[in-house]
């Protein structure tokens, strides 16, 4: 018997598995440009740290697609099942969503909160903003801001019951572009 919760197949919420995949792109280092902010200079480790008082987040590891203007960072702290990791994603939204302008965007953005479930619109927050949740273990905090797509998302045990933390954290980071 398997105890440990797999991540559902992927559904139309695109946005959360895009985030995930893109901080996870790269395998390595990579020298933030110009042309995207740094994401780890989005939060500061205090901010991080009100997700879980169990362990302490340390410092991030940026990391970079400069080919597709994208920088992340990711803070992992703890073991087991008391891990979690947190990554703050900024993407150009014309690379995200090629071909469409921007109030097609904030309306592909803002239906990726499907109604019925834990997600939700995420008002006063950039352009147009969300929370998404697949699972208990995944969850989202996401925004359309200046052309861009700023994410954090957060995978561990705790992830969906911390939907206020997940949503201050977005806008901690939204208020610093």
């Amino acid at each position: 018997m398997n105890v440990v919760p797999r991540r559902p197949q992927a559904r139309t919420v695109f946005v959360s598995a895009l985030v995930l995949g893109l901080a996870m792109v790269g395998g390595g280092e990579g020298t933030v440009t110009a042309q995207v902010p740094d994401p780890c200079a989005l939060l500061t480790v205090d901010e991080i740290q009100q997700l879980t008082m169990e362990a302490s987040a340390g410092d991030g590891v940026s990391s970079s697609l400069e080919s597709v203007r994208t920088a992340a960072c990711r803070y992992a702290w703890g073991a087991g099942v008391n891990r979690l990791k947190l990554d703050v994603v900024i993407k150009e939204a014309s690379q995200m969503f090629p071909g469409m302008n921007p109030d097609q965007v904030k309306q592909r953005l803002l239906e990726s909160a499907k109604a019925g479930t834990a997600d939700a619109v995420i008002p006063d927050v950039g352009e147009a903003a969300v929370f998404t949740s697949e699972s208990p273990y995944y969850a989202s905090a996401t925004a359309a801001l200046k052309g861009r797509i700023v994410a954090v998302h957060v995978d561990g045990r705790i992830a969906r019951e911390r939907k206020d933390q997940v949503i201050a954290l977005l806008k901690a980071a939204v208020s610093r572009l």
